[in-house]
C-alpha cells in the first residue's frame, strides 16, 4: 500500500475534512499562523495506510452528522495518533475523541446554529492566557454526555448559562477538542487557542510544561454555572421541538450521504425537469373563504397514534373531493409517522383533478436540502417554523424556497415571531394554536395575533391546529382569517366529506346529473353517407377502422373525406344553435378522472365526435393519421403501451378485451390514459365483467371508469346490456351491419340509437 504522492512526505500539520464548509476557515486560521496545512477528506486514504504518514500533528475538522456513522478515517486516525502526535479536535472532531475513548454523544439539551456562547474554561493546554468568558460560536445539537465520559479524559471548558461540555482533554496524551468553533469569525480567541495548539510537541504532556496541563498549583476545572454552584449532572429536559429538531438533524445528513439521494442528485433531478408541475399557494388558498387545509397525519408526540392505518393516496383524494384548497402531509418519520412516499403518492392520487389542491409538505425544514427534496416529490408548498430557526436561516430557506417557485407556509406562535414573518415579506402566515415546545393548545393564539395583519392586504392568515368544530371556523373568519388547518379532526371523522361541509359551513353539495343515456359510438363507418346517416340518427361517436386486418378498414384519404364532412355537418350544427354566452360558463367540479372526461365528452357541444380504431400499429402511423385526418380521438383495439396515450393529442379509448379472467381488466382503471373495453368481436358481452370493470377506475370508491361496452351488442340486446351495465357509452359495429356485411343497416343504426335512448335512468 502507498500514499498519494501529496502525502508521501513529511507533513507539517496534517486535517482531516469531515465534508464542513468550516474546514477552509480552519485551513486559513492555520496557514496565518505559520502553519503549513494539508487537508485530505476523511474518505481520502485508507486506516491501513495512516501508519504511513509522517507528520507533526493532527486536525479533526468540524462536519455533520454523527461521528460513528459520517466521520471517515477519524476516529481510526485518533486511534493510531495517541501518544504519538499532538491532535486537536474541533466539534465532530471532539465527538470523534469522546467515542474513541468510550464516552457516549447524545443531545446536548440544547439546539445552538449559528449562536454565541461564553465559555469558562482551566487555563491550560490551548485554553492558556484566554479570558474566561470569551465568545464562542457554536453549531451543534450533539456533544459529550457527561455521565459517560471515561475517566481518561478531562472537561475543559463548559458553557458559561448552560454548563454544556465545551471542551476535554487527555489526561496524559497530548490531545485536544473543543465542541465551538475557534474559527468562526464570531468567536474571540480562536487565534490564541490555535497558537497554543501549534506550540506542541510530541505525544505526551510531560513533553509540553509550557501547556500547564500537569500544573499542579492550578485549581481543578469543574462545570458551574455564573453563581457558582456546580451544574447538575443531569441536564434540562429538552423541549418537544428541540427533540425533533436533533433528529431531523440525523435525518436529513443520513439522507445527503446516501447514494442516489446527495444533494448533486437532488439538483440534477431537478435540472431534469422530474418535479411535477407547481401550482401558486396564494391563489388557491383566496379562491374560497375560508380555504380548507387538510391533513394527512398518523400520529403526534401530544396524542399519540391517530391513524395509523391511514392511507395517504386514499385520504388526499377524498379530501380533495370533499372541497380541500390544500392537502398537509407530514412526513416527519420518528413522531409523525409520515414520509416522504406519503406526500409523492398524496401528489399522484389528485394529479389528474382539474382544479387539485396544494400540496404542503408538513415537517421541521431546517435546511434547503428538504425543500429541493419536498419539492422533486410534487410538494407546492413547505412549512417553516420561525421558532425552530435563526432569522438568517429563515431568510435563507425562504427565499431558497421561493426561488424554487414556492410560497412557503411561514408558522408563528408569538407576536415576536409574527413580527418575523411581517419583516421577512411571508405572504401565508400560519398561527399554530400549539406551542411546539409542550405542545399545549390554546385556540386563542390565532385571535390574539389577527389584529397584527391588519394593513397587510396580501397575506393570507391561517389558523393552524386544535380546530375541531364550526364555531371555531366562524369566529377565526370573522378575525380575517382566510384559512383553517385541521388534521387529528379530519383523520377520525366518519364521514370525511360531512364533517367538512359542516366544519366550513358549506351548503350540501347537489349531486351532479348523472351521465344518461350512454353515448352511442357506431363504428366501422366507411363512408360518407353512412357517416352523416349516423349522426343525424343521434350517433355521438364514429369509429373508422384503420387496422388493416378488419374488413371494415378504409384508407387514410377516405378517412379524410369523412371527418371533414362531419367537422362541416358540426360547423352548421353549431351555427344554427348560436354562440354560448360567457355567463353560461360554470366551473369545472373536482371528480376523478374518468367521471370528468366522461362529462365533457358528453358535454361536447359539436358532436358526432370522429374516432380512429388502431390495432397493434406502430405509434407514428397512429399520429400521422390523427394529424392528417384531423381526428377527435383515437381507440386502441389491440396490445398497445398504455403510456401511447401520453404520446397522443386527442383523448384515448382503450379496448380490454373480456376474457373471464381476472388479468383481462389489469390497467383498466388508470387514470389518464383509457376508458373503454370491450368483448371479443362479435360475442355477447359478459354483463357481469363488464359490471366489474366499469366499477374500477375512481380510486378508493370514488367513482367508477367511464367504460365504453361493446362486443355482440344488436338493436335486440343493446336496452338489456344498457340496464345491466349501466355504463358510460356502447359501441356496436358488426350488429348493424346489412346481412352480407358489406356496409351499415340504416334501419339498424336508427333501431339500436333509439333503444338506447329509450332505456330508464338507473336508481340512485
Amino acid at each position: 500500500m502507498s500514499l498519494p504522492e501529496n502525502l508521501a512526505r513529511p507533513l507539517d500539520v496534517l486535517m482531516i475534512d469531515n465534508f464542513d464548509s468550516f474546514t477552509w476557515n480552519l485551513y486559513q486560521h492555520l496557514t496565518l499562523l505559520g502553519a503549513d496545512v494539508t487537508v485530505i477528506r476523511n474518505d481520502a486514504i485508507e486506516s491501513d495506510a495512516l501508519s504511513l504518514l509522517q507528520i507533526r500533528s493532527l486536525i479533526i475538522s468540524p462536519g455533520p452528522g454523527h461521528p460513528i456513522t459520517d466521520s471517515g478515517i477519524s476516529r481510526d486516525a485518533i486511534r493510531y495518533f495517541t501518544g504519538r502526535v499532538p491532535v486537536l479536535g474541533v466539534c465532530m472532531g471532539l465527538e470523534c475523541l469522546v467515542d474513541v475513548f468510550g464516552g457516549e454523544i447524545g443531545y446536548a439539551g440544547e439546539i445552538m446554529h449559528g449562536k454565541l456562547s461564553g465559555v469558562r474554561h482551566d487555563n491550560r493546554g490551548c485554553f492558556r492566557g484566554l479570558p474566561q468568558g470569551f465568545k464562542s460560536t457554536r453549531y451543534h445539537s450533539l456533544s459529550a454526555d457527561v455521565k459517560s465520559l471515561p475517566a481518561d479524559l478531562a472537561i475543559t471548558a463548559s458553557t458559561e448559562e448552560s454548563g454544556v461540555i465545551m471542551g476535554v482533554r487527555h489526561r496524559v496524551y497530548t490531545m485536544e477538542a473543543v465542541q465551538f468553533h475557534p474559527e468562526s469569525i464570531l468567536s474571540e480567541g480562536g487565534d490564541d487557542l490555535f497558537r497554543n495548539f501549534l506550540e506542541l510537541k510530541g505525544g505526551r504532556w510531560e513533553e509540553n510544561p509550557l501547556s500547564r496541563v500537569l500544573d499542579q498549583s492550578l485549581p481543578p476545572f469543574a462545570i458551574e454555572t455564573p453563581t457558582g454552584k456546580p451544574t447538575p449532572i443531569t441536564q434540562k429536559i429538552p423541549s418537544v421541538l428541540e427533540k425533533i429538531y436533533a433528529q431531523r438533524l440525523k435525518d436529513v445528513e443520513a439522507a445527503k450521504a446516501t447514494p442516489g439521494t446527495t444533494p448533486t442528485d437532488i439538483d440534477t433531478f431537478l435540472a431534469l425537469n422530474l418535479a411535477p408541475p407547481l401550482i401558486p399557494l396564494v391563489a388557491r388558498l383566496k379562491s374560497k373563504t375560508p380555504a380548507l387545509m387538510a391533513e394527512i397525519k398518523r400520529a403526534s408526540p401530544s396524542k399519540g397514534p391517530i391513524a395509523m392505518s391511514a392511507n395517504a393516496a386514499q385520504q388526499a383524494l377524498t379530501y380533495a373531493l370533499s372541497g380541500a384548497s390544500v392537502i398537509s402531509v407530514l412526513t416527519e418519520p420518528t413522531w409523525f409517522k409520515g414520509t416522504l412516499l406519503d406526500m409523492r403518492l398524496a401528489r399522484q392520487a389528485i394529479d389528474a383533478l382539474p382544479d387539485r389542491p396544494a400540496i404542503l409538505r408538513k415537517d421541521f425544514i431546517l435546511d434547503e436540502y428538504q425543500i429541493a427534496e419536498a419539492r422533486l416529490h410534487g410538494a407546492d408548498t413547505v412549512l417553516l417554523i420561525v421558532a425552530m430557526l435563526p432569522l438568517a436561516r429563515l431568510r435563507a430557506l425562504y427565499d431558497y424556497a421561493r426561488a424554487l417557485g414556492m410560497e412557503p407556509l411561514v408558522e408563528v406562535n408569538n407576536a415576536r415571531e409574527m413580527e418575523a414573518a411581517l419583516a421577512l415579506g411571508a405572504r401565508v402566515i400560519g398561527v399554530n394554536n400549539r406551542n411546539l415546545h409542550d405542545f399545549s393548545v390554546d385556540l386563542g393564539t390565532t385571535s390574539r395575533l389577527a389584529d397584527m395583519v391588519a394593513g397587510h392586504g396580501d397575506v393570507v392568515l391561517c389558523a393552524l391546529s386544535g380546530i375541531t368544530g364550526p364555531a371555531d371556523v366562524r369566529q377565526y373568519v370573522q378575525e380575517g382569517v382566510g384559512a383553517v388547518l385541521v388534521g387529528e379532526a379530519l383523520m377520525r371523522a366518519r364521514d370525511t366529506r360531512a364533517f367538512i361541509a359542516e366544519l366550513l359551513d358549506w351548503p350540501a353539495a347537489s349531486a351532479l346529473p348523472p351521465l344518461w343515456p350512454p353515448l352511442v359510438k357506431i363504428c366501422g363507418i366507411r363512408t360518407t353517407q353512412e357517416a352523416l346517416f349516423a349522426a343525424g340518427a343521434g350517433a355521438d361517436m364514429l369509429g373508422l377502422m384503420f387496422a388493416p386486418r378488419s374488413k371494415r378498414c378504409i384508407s387514410l384519404e377516405q378517412a379524410q373525406a369523412i371527418a371533414a364532412a362531419v367537422r362541416s355537418l358540426r360547423a352548421s350544427s353549431a351555427a344554427a344553435a348560436g354562440a354560448p354566452s360567457p355567463t353560461d360558463a360554470v366551473a369545472i367540479p373536482n371528480e376523478p378522472w374518468f367521471a370528468a372526461h366522461a362529462r365533457r365528452v358528453s358535454h361536447a357541444p359539436a358532436r358526432p365526435l370522429v374516432v380512429g380504431v388502431f390495432q397493434d400499429q406502430p405509434l407514428a402511423f397512429v399520429q400521422h393519421c390523427v394529424a392528417v385526418a384531423q381526428l377527435d380521438a383515437v381507440q386502441l383495439h389491440g396490445a398497445e403501451p398504455l403510456a401511447w396515450a401520453a404520446q397522443l393529442p386527442v383523448p384515448v379509448i382503450r379496448a380490454f378485451h373480456v376474457d373471464g379472467t381476472a388479468r383481462a381488466l389489469d390497467g383498466v382503471a388508470r387514470p389518464g390514459l383509457h376508458a373503454h373495453r370491450r368483448g371479443r368481436a362479435g360475442v355477447r358481452l359478459d354483463a357481469r365483467a363488464a359490471r366489474r370493470g366499469c366499477g374500477r377506475g375512481g380510486g378508493g370508491g370514488h367513482g367508477a371508469a367511464a367504460g365504453c361496452a361493446g362486443g355482440g351488442l344488436t338493436p335486440e340486446n343493446v336496452g338489456e346490456a344498457v340496464r345491466a351495465v349501466r355504463p358510460w357509452a356502447v359501441d356496436v359495429s358488426g350488429g348493424v351491419e346489412t346481412a352480407d356485411g358489406a356496409g351499415k343497416d340504416l334501419d339498424k343504426v336508427r333501431q339500436f340509437i333509439s333503444a338506447v335512448r329509450d332505456c330508464e335512468p338507473p336508481q340512485v
